[in-house]
């Protein structure tokens, strides 16, 4: 079920939020809490049934591995706690294994002379490499002596929670289970609900109607790409459309998270912090997708030995840390490729610190660089890096690079319109508003660029140390928000987000 869809927003959330409360008022939290989890059950089995027994069968083998590396600790049996961790590891990254790359792998290994594979790619599980993480690092907290909650039925809430199950925030044990108790008034009481609402909505507008309409300009981009040659003028558009398409379409969604958490008294953690204002990719890793970058660097990154065996191996332990992120994201040469090339800007900007520390005078000029032109010099990384992340295979994604350095292309079409694409049938598409598309790409850009984000507009605070205050513009942007969301989907099908994907 999707979060822009009529049946959530008009069904699913209203029925589910209602029964929560009135669970909450009249029984108690554990009926409340058993209610969450089959209503987030229903919610991942809308999408396909067959899926739900996977699902359920891996939170309770998961859950029963936890409880025996908590045993083995507390019986200080070291050991035997590292053995049932290893044990979780393998099953955890065998199913994922399983489903998201031993197609590819098979196909690779064809270079090698052995057989083509016999069988059609699986069709991965909705939100398996989120679930999958999310438990790993349950799993690792155990080992480490972090988790002491050992309520089944908490950690199959702390799982399975509709709003974060299918594209996050990847969410630690700890914080999430702390909330799940009598002792937190939020659960009962409705003073999140109008932040919660506000936040929905303006994420719900974010998707349908910025990210949406970004994507009709960006998707004949490529699928011209993947018929031949294109022009400068419509790579450029091709590349930024989607770079703001992907912002919006997971901006909106991490909103929406954060709002159905408040709906139900919970405060999931921030995911989405305007990455397009970092003035370097490290900022931006510490904006973006923010739960998954904190992943990286305490579950792959600091165990790799992080900036502590000395800087060639800190310029490594970046390499691989970037490019299993790639992998993470999906089971191509594009996302491999995609990881990359941020861990040798991660790598680049390391090895450019440590030049400034050993010679201050060689890199002092930067210093005095305005801070737009560090913020559009990341953002313009970025958006090549999108490419690769965007294109079905690397021919078109050779292609978009290679028409990006036309640029006296890029100024002709953006002077005379409309754009000539090879594939006829986009062609005859784009000729019909040539004039819209570098409008929506300038909106959007002044958005980015020029409104703060959300979460900050609204107050959201996941530490909950401040009560947001809101006034009748907050009213009007949700109102308006809604309004607009929903009469855009009641004339249009919706779209998946994109991250739904991994």
């Amino acid at each position: 079920m999707l979060f822009n869809s009529l049946e959530f927003i008009l069904i699913f959330l209203p029925l589910t939020w209602t029964l929560w409360r009135l669970a909450i008022k009249f029984w108690g939290l554990q009926p409340a809490l058993a209610l969450l989890a089959l209503s987030s059950l229903i919610f991942y089995g809308y999408w396909d049934v067959r899926y739900v027994p996977g699902l359920i069968g891996s939170i309770l083998i998961n859950f029963y591995i936890g409880q025996r590396i908590i045993a083995a600790r507390a019986a200080n049996k070291s050991a035997r706690a590292q053995i049932w961790l290893i044990a979780g590891l393998i099953l955890d990254l065998g199913v994922l294994g399983i489903f998201k790359y031993a197609y590819f792998i098979a196909v690779n290994l064809t270079a090698l002379g052995l057989p083509e594979p016999s069988w059609t790619p699986l069709i991965l599980p909705l939100g398996i490499s989120f679930i999958t993480f999310q438990q790993i690092a349950y799993l690792v907290d155990c080992r480490r002596g972090l988790v002491g909650e050992s309520s089944l039925l908490k950690y199959l809430v702390f799982i399975a929670f509709f709003p974060q199950l299918i594209a996050g925030p990847i969410v630690h044990h700890r914080p999430l289970i702390a909330q799940l108790s009598p002792d937190n008034p939020r659960l009962a009481r409705l003073d999140d609900t109008a932040q919660g609402l506000g936040l929905f909505a303006l994420g719900l507008f974010k998707k349908v109607i910025l990210a949406d309409t970004l994507a009709l300009y960006a998707k004949p981009v490529f699928i011209a790409a993947a018929a031949g040659p294109i022009s400068g003028a419509l790579a450029w558009q091709g590349m930024l459309a989607y770079s703001l398409q992907l912002y919006f379409d997971f901006s909106g969604y991490s909103e929406m998270a954060l709002g159905l958490g408040l709906l139900f008294g919970l405060r999931l953690p921030l995911n989405f912090d305007s990455p397009y204002r970092a003035p370097s990719i490290r900022a931006f890793w510490r904006r973006w997708h923010i739960s998954l970058s904190h992943f990286l660097r305490d579950y792959v990154y600091i165990p790799l030995g992080g900036n502590r065996l000395g800087w060639g191996r800190q310029l490594l332990n970046l390499m691989i840390t970037m490019v299993l992120g790639g992998l993470w994201h999906g089971a191509g040469w594009t996302f491999i490729l995609w990881g990359f090339w941020h861990g040798l800007l991660l790598a680049l900007e390391t090895a450019w610190r440590r030049l400034g520390e050993r010679r201050p005078g060689f890199v002092a000029w930067s210093s005095r660089l305005p801070k737009p032109f560090w913020i559009g010099l990341t953002f313009g990384s970025v958006a090549l890096g999108w490419v690769l992340f965007r294109a079905p295979d690397l021919a078109t994604a050779g292609r978009i690079y290679q028409a990006l350095l036309d640029l006296d292309g890029l100024m002709a079409g953006m002077a005379s319109a409309p754009w000539q694409p090879t594939a006829a049938f986009w062609q005859a598409w784009l000729a019909a508003e040539p004039g819209l598309v570098w409008a929506w790409i300038a909106l959007g850009l002044a958005i980015v660029w020029g409104l703060p984000t959300g979460w900050r507009w609204f107050g959201y605070d996941p530490d909950q140390r401040a009560a947001p205050q809101l006034g009748l513009w907050h009213g009007l942007v949700t109102g308006l928000s809604l309004w607009a969301a929903v009469k855009a989907l009641l004339t249009a099908r919706p779209s998946e987000f994109l991250y739904f994907n991994f």
